[in-house]
Formats: C-alpha cells, structure tokens, sequence
C-alpha cells in the first residue's frame, strides 16, 4: 500500500515538472524532450499504479501499452542526454527510427492477446502467458522490455564519456556542464535493468520475490528518478542555455571531434595565429571571462574553432581547458604580490581571474604549480 501510494506521488509529481518546464520563459529542445519523458514516466507509473489494484480501471490495450512505455522512455531519455551534449544539433525524427522496438513489440503483443485473450495477460503490472505458447518465446518477449531499455542506457553512457571527453577542448570551465549528475542517473539505471532482467528470469521463477512486490518496487524507483531528474532538469536547462550561442557558431565537427586535415593551416600560418593569440590573451585578458569557450576566443580572432583548437594543441602542446587556465593560475599569483590585494581573500581573488568554482581552482592551481594556493600566497609574501 504504501509503494503503491508513492508510486502515485510520482505520477502526480512528474504532471507537475511539466507544468514547471512548460512555465519557463523560453523552452529549448532538451526542455521538450524532458516535458515528453516526464509525460511517458507519469502514464508508466499510472499503468503500475492502476494494474497493482484489485480491480485496474484501465481496459486491456491500454494496459497492454502500458506495459511496453519502457521502450519508449529509454529512448526519449537518450535523446535528452544528447541534446544536453549536443546542444542545437538534435533531430526530432531522429526519435521516430527509434519507436520501432515499441511498434515491433505491440504489433507481436496484440496479436497474441487479441488472438485468444488467455494467451496474454496482466496482473500485477507483469505479463502472463498461457502454457500454450512456447516457454522460450514467451521469455524472449518478457526480456526485451529490459534489454531495450539496457541497450539505449549504454548508448547514454557512451555518449556521456564522450561528451565529457570533449569538453576540455571546448570550454575553460567544466562546472555543470559536465553532466556528471547524469552519468550517475544513467550507471544507477544499467543497474535496474540488470536487476530486473534477473530478477524476472530466476527471482520469480524460484520464489525469490513475487510479481506484486518487484513491480511496486520498480514504479516506486521509478518515482526517485522522476523527483532527482525533473528538478536537476530544470537547473540543468538555464545553465546549458547560456552557451546555445556558442554552440551554435559550431558545426558538429567542431562538436564532436577535431579534424585537423581539413584546418587548411600551414605550420608558418599555425606560429603567425599562435603569436596573435598570446597577444590577445596578455592584452585583452580574455581568460577572465568564466565561461570563456573555444567558439567565443576563435570568434574575437576571426578564425575557426577547428584552427584554434589546432594551434593551442600543436602550439603549446595542451588543450583548450589547460591553456585558458595556465593564464588565470597566472593572473591568481601575479594578484598574490600585489599588496593592495592583501585583504582579499583567496577565493575571492580566484573570481576575479576567471575561475567559477572553488573547488575547481584548487585542482587546477595545485596541478599547474605543485603547490596549494594557499601555500603559494604564504611563499611570495614571505
């Protein structure tokens, strides 16, 4: 009873972040794409809740539909991994070519049910097949409600890697747009779906749980993902957000990988914009813009991010991230022996030079210097 009522609390819950998406002033494709998820998980955890009572109100096909909305929330939340990632390079038909699994399943699913109704049959939100069909079947039908889900989850953790793998060589900061709060969504996630796979081939063919119980389990779950993503979903947005503009001076090449052969630079050409670059970075002092990218330095150059990001690479022998950030370390230790600045306080100082986060400015303070900040401040004012 009381999974059952909070399996409903995250129905209601999920209805809710969509109305709070739908609020903002200016929805973007991954706040689209996260108001359908939430839509789809709400219809799921209602077909839990309805199929767990004595009596389910909902009639057969549309318990039969709500059976198979795992192979359509897997994908959704897939795509909005990859339009957080990718920014403005997302395809809404690209959702389409992935309903298949959906269709494929319901197509396989009616016919069996409508065929003869003790074929196939619901109870406890969990399918029921009669000992007519063939035992290997029904367990293969069973078992891609789980393996689908499990497949699309591997694809968001792949494309998170790389996601992050990327980042250095486009940002100077790596804070909330690292999508580390996602990753763990996505591991967790791979962890349910092998649970549930096992517990649905061995758990309940031995006793070890009945079908009431696991899921009830799995919807109450469910409802702890509607709560932690709707509400990182709706910081998540704003903060991304702030560089569409960016992202948008980029094609996906850019993106999504460095092609160096097609940069159109000769080594004289590489030394003359790296001699430029430096230039602009100790006079303009670019660096201290925190959220400072590849796309916005190239653009105050009037090159390419393709050709910059080749020149820091080859140049200076670094990425993006370590090159922005060699400055502001710079900057941090030339504020150090100024004694007007005495009074402020480390961190403070930290802001001033660029750096968005504490705790980032002292891993790349420590990794650039060997020292501590504090530790450096104390050695130049000795």
């Amino acid at each position: 009873m009381l999974l059952r009522s909070l399996i409903l609390t995250g129905t209601i819950n999920g209805l809710f972040f969509i109305l709070l998406l739908k609020s903002k002033p200016k929805n973007s494709d991954s706040d689209r794409i996260l108001m359908l998820w939430m839509g789809i998980i709400s219809l799921q955890l209602g077909f839990y809740y309805d199929n767990l009572s004595a009596n389910p109100i909902f009639p057969g096909y549309l318990q039969l539909l709500g059976l198979s909305l795992p192979l359509i929330n897997s994908p959704v939340l897939y795509f909005y991994i990859r339009s957080l990632s990718l920014g403005a390079f997302f395809k809404w038909k690209s959702i389409l070519i992935n309903l298949l699994p959906f269709l494929i399943f319901n197509c396989i699913a009616f016919s069996i049910h409508y065929t003869n109704t003790d074929y196939l049959y619901l109870k406890d939100g969990f399918p029921h097949f009669s000992s007519a069909l063939n035992l290997e079947f029904s367990y293969s039908l069973t078992a891609l409600l789980a393996l689908i889900p499990g497949y699309y989850t591997i694809l968001s953790f792949i494309l998170l890697l790389r996601h992050q793998k990327r980042l250095p060589d486009n940002y100077s900061y790596t804070e909330k747009i690292n999508l580390n709060w996602l990753k763990w969504i996505v591991i967790s996630l791979l962890i349910l779906f092998i649970g549930l796979f096992l517990f649905i081939k061995y758990g309940v063919r031995y006793g070890l749980v009945g079908y009431p119980n696991l899921f009830a389990v799995v919807g109450a779950i469910l409802t702890i993902y509607v709560f932690f993503i709707g509400f990182c979903g709706l910081h998540q947005d704003a903060v991304f957000n702030a560089n569409r503009s960016l992202q948008e001076n980029l094609n996906e090449e850019d993106i999504i990988a460095v092609n160096y052969k097609n940069s159109g630079l000769s080594d004289e050409k590489a030394d003359q914009i790296f001699m430029r670059l430096k230039l602009h970075m100790d006079k303009e002092k670019p660096f201290l813009k925190e959220d400072l990218s590849l796309a916005m330095l190239a653009g105050e150059l009037g090159i390419t991010a393709n050709q910059l990001s080749q020149v820091i690479n080859q140049k200076s022998g670094s990425n993006f991230f370590n090159f922005v950030n060699s400055y502001r370390v710079m900057a941090v230790k030339e504020k150090f022996k100024d004694p007007a600045l005495a009074a402020y306080s480390i961190l403070g100082i930290a802001y001033d030079s660029g750096f968005r986060s504490k705790s980032s400015f002292n891993k790349i303070f420590k990794e650039t210097t060997g020292q501590t900040p504090l530790q450096c401040r104390k050695e130049v004012n000795f």
